[in-house]
């Protein structure tokens, strides 16, 4: 099996900025696709299922899944109490740290 078949599904806590603090204007929602950086400048991109809760707003917290895209480049392996940002871009939106971690091939 090749590292690029390899899809992480996470559990975690996540947290939007603020506004004010550079983070989005408006909320998000499940399904929305972000890019996610767990060490150094390499994004990897994903997709956040909300859990509890419709919408998350800029300065909020929130539980969710997010299940990564697989990557060529992702050799390193990822566990429990991680943490990572969340990113539009270049902009860092958010924070969050890893509950669970979910391999499949």
């Amino acid at each position: 099996m090749m590292l690029s078949e390899l899809t992480y599904t996470l559990k975690a806590r996540i947290t939007l900025h603020e506004t004010k603090s550079g983070g989005r204007k408006n909320p998000v929602y499940s399904g929305y696709r972000p890019s996610f950086a767990f060490t150094g400048v390499i994004h990897y991109a994903g997709e956040i299922r909300l859990i509890g809760t419709h919408e998350l707003k800029p300065g909020q917290s929130s539980f969710a899944t997010i299940r990564l895209l697989p990557a060529r480049t992702f050799t390193s392996g990822l566990k429990n109490n991680d943490t990572f940002t969340i990113n539009e871009g270049d902009r860092a939106i958010g924070t969050g740290v890893i509950e669970n971690v979910k391999v499949e091939s």
